[in-house]
């Protein structure tokens, strides 16, 4: 744990579950209330409010580099286009990320890992999630294991994918990273079964807005998983969310989401 004012913060991804006393909240792309998504400003507003953590999206770029990317096409979120990895790390980064929200955040870069772990306090609670399909679905797992071990973010990160293959090249080649596994109705069969889940071993498991079921919820904390889901799933009611043991939220209303905390509290 770390001092953060009077209230303790959170520092570590493996509590045990269903110990604490409120949900952690996390920043979906970071405050993309105040900020371009996935961008370092969005990441600090969200520190700064009081996020227990942040989520953030990386994708493969041509030359097999990471960026800190969402969609898999440039366009909707900055001045480039074509998919993602058909351009380079240094093309991507050349792109602006922030006029398309605000001209105040004219000429913002898309970031990479790297930057974002050296942007934000080692004990700051980080959910990279691996977007990746077909392609490069192992290599993506050795890039951030990589990244991990440069800056030794071990306790502090959760890598989290609906790509089943990629948790399981994690699990083997860096078992000390606290893996999520994501999904959702919508994905297709067999992935939203979650029949892949004896290979993963998530460490937490994360349903989407159409996923979550408190059956489903029980089982993960009896067998020592923990459950992220995205605040919809209880129309954003934190008492509900208390009573419920949930261990984490994915949100993108931070501060009502932390104002409905500080009011239960």
């Amino acid at each position: 744990m770390a001092e953060g004012g009077s209230a303790k913060r959170v520092t570590r991804w493996d509590f045990p579950p269903g110990s604490q006393p409120f949900p952690l909240i996390i920043a979906h792309r970071g405050d993309v209330a105040s900020a371009p998504e996935n961008t370092i400003p969005a990441f600090r507003k969200a520190l700064d409010l009081g996020a227990d953590g942040i989520e953030l999206d990386v994708r493969l770029t041509k030359d097999e580099k990471l960026v800190v990317f969402h969609d898999r096409r440039l366009e909707r979120t900055s001045t480039g286009h074509g998919p993602v990895n058909h351009s380079t790390q240094d093309q991507v980064r050349e792109l602006d990320a922030g006029s398309w929200y605000s001209p105040v955040f004219k000429d913002e870069r898309p970031p990479t890992l790297d930057e974002v772990f050296e942007s934000l306090p080692a004990d700051f609670l980080i959910n990279v999630e691996m977007k990746v399909i077909m392609k490069g679905m192992r290599l993506i797992a050795h890039r951030v294991a990589e990244t991990l071990r440069r800056h030794a973010r071990w306790d502090s990160t959760l890598v989290a994918s609906f790509n089943p293959i990629s948790l399981w090249e994690l699990r083997k080649i860096e078992p000390r990273i606290t893996r999520g596994y994501i999904w959702s109705c919508r994905h297709p069969f067999p992935i939203r079964s979650r029949i892949f889940s004896p290979f993963v071993q998530a460490d937490w498991y994360d349903p989407a807005n159409d996923s979550y079921n408190p059956r489903l919820h029980r089982r993960f904390h009896t067998g020592g998983a923990r459950v992220l889901a995205w605040d919809l799933d209880f129309n954003r009611d934190m008492a509900l969310m208390v009573s419920a043991k949930l261990d984490a939220i994915v949100t993108d209303s931070l501060e009502t989401m932390l104002e409905r905390k500080r009011e239960l509290a």
